[in-house]
């Protein structure tokens, strides 16, 4: 078995970067900053020097963009903004002195907040919304746009399929789909199908199709990372009209935090994630079309506990706080049903329950 690379040390990494990590300015430290995977900004000189390290060392195997990028990119301090209704993400050039130069702020009007560090090439996919050709012609209408809205809806209705939607490969999607969607605070833009043609005929039919299509997809996510990042990439449309999630509460993000922060922490406290609960929620309150939510937890956390130690447990409260939503299922993380009695049915029934009904 092959042997693992030994870490670089601090004095390694910072005579092939040219530049110590300590003497640059990053964002604004009173400011809760991540990476475009959600992965923490860490404090430590030694794991943020690591950071511009690892990028460093795989720019040596692209081709090198630099010079494109610069005459691309905004110029220093220099705020580009793209808003939709509240929503609003703004891009700024921080500095040209190290890799992660760029700061994105996300600010969506339901209070949703989240800073993303990036680096040029991140920052230019961002700006970089591919469109849609536009449906110019002035002599030529289809017939289906000759007839009302209302037909026009229950043909998209019955006509597109059903699907189902999941992330076949985390780095592809965190450098494809959610950096370069994120400019685009509609959501018009993000990459639903290319197995749905109507999405790619014209601008208009995509614009009356793409609700549609988001209702009638079903959503699988694998961690509560990717479910943020998702709703942050599929703009308002997106969040208006997903109905079907299925969802695994844990963060990868999340557990390398804990685990770098105390090493010797047991199992148990790595069970139940906290880092991006609340943006999690907030985000999951927007999707107010949502009818049918499967959700799966370590089964270790609903076996021998009471109902009260379960609902302190973190998250379990503001997961709690989701209500009007149809059909929820509560699972283990093999999909096995658990719901049927304690704190899982507890839990179910608080989700499945209309706000009225509370308290």
């Amino acid at each position: 078995m092959a042997k693992a690379r030994p870490s670089p040390t601090l004095l390694e990494m910072e005579m092939k970067l040219g530049y110590k990590v300590d003497s640059l300015t990053y964002p604004n430290k009173n400011m809760d900053c991540f990476y475009s995977d959600l992965r923490h900004v860490p404090e430590s000189n030694y794991c943020k020097t690591l950071q511009e390290f690892d990028e460093y060392e795989m720019r040596t195997h692209r081709k090198d963009k630099s010079k494109f990028l610069e005459r691309a990119l905004p110029e220093l301090d220099v705020v580009h903004t793209a808003t939709y209704d509240d929503h609003t993400v703004s891009l700024t050039r921080n500095t040209d002195a190290y890799l992660y130069n760029n700061t994105v702020e996300i600010h969506l009007g339901c209070g949703f907040n989240l800073a993303l560090l990036v680096t040029d090439e991140e920052a230019f996919d961002t700006l970089s919304v591919v469109k849609l050709r536009q449906n110019t012609s002035s002599n030529f209408t289809p017939l289906l746009f000759r007839l009302p809205c209302e037909i026009r809806d229950k043909i998209y209705d019955i006509a597109l399929p059903k699907g189902n939607w999941h992330i076949e490969d985390v780095d592809d999607f965190n450098r494809c789909n959610f950096i370069r969607s994120i400019g685009d605070p509609s959501g018009f833009y993000f990459p639903l199908s290319s197995k749905v043609a109507a999405l790619g005929v014209n601008r208009q039919m995509r614009q009356e199709a793409l609700p549609f299509a988001y209702r009638r997809t079903l959503f699988h996510l694998d961690d509560m990372d990717d479910l943020v990042k998702l709703l942050v990439a599929v703009g308002k449309v997106g969040r208006d009209n997903i109905e079907m999630l299925e969802l695994a509460w844990e963060s990868r993000a999340d557990s390398e935090l804990k685990w770098d922060e105390n090493q010797n922490m047991d199992d148990s406290s790595l069970l139940l994630p906290t880092l991006h609960t609340a943006r999690c929620i907030q985000l999951l309150k927007q999707c107010k079309r949502l009818r049918s939510l499967r959700l799966c937890l370590e089964k270790d956390l609903m076996n021998d506990i009471s109902a009260d130690d379960f609902k302190a447990l973190p998250g379990i409260h503001e997961l709690s706080s989701l209500r009007g939503i149809k059909r929820v299922q509560i699972c283990d993380l093999g999909y096995e049903p658990v719901d049927g009695h304690g704190p899982a049915k507890w839990l179910r029934e608080k989700m499945e329950s209309s706000t009225e009904e509370e308290g």
